[in-house]
């Protein structure tokens, strides 16, 4: 299991953008509590980020940086 992101402020957010937002602590990890007053939260790479795609019925889904925009994962069913 591997981190992949970090969710904050109501979206998705690649790792170096929220590296430079909130640091690195001790570990390795980014923690830190974003501007709604909530924690950030790791997304890891077994994460189901893509479910609400397989509801609408759609066959691929891309998550992407909220900040920077760079794609984060790729999901495709196809």
């Amino acid at each position: 299991m591997q981190v992949i992101g970090y969710t904050y402020e109501a979206d998705y957010h690649c790792i170096s953008c929220a590296e430079e937002r909130f640091g690195v602590d001790q570990y390795g990890a980014v923690e830190g509590v974003d501007n709604e007053g909530n924690s950030t939260h790791p997304v890891f790479d077994t994460d189901e980020w893509y479910v609400n795609a397989i509801y609408q019925g759609e066959t691929h889904d891309t998550l992407s940086c909220g900040t920077c925009h760079t794609t984060i994962a790729e999901w495709s069913d196809a």
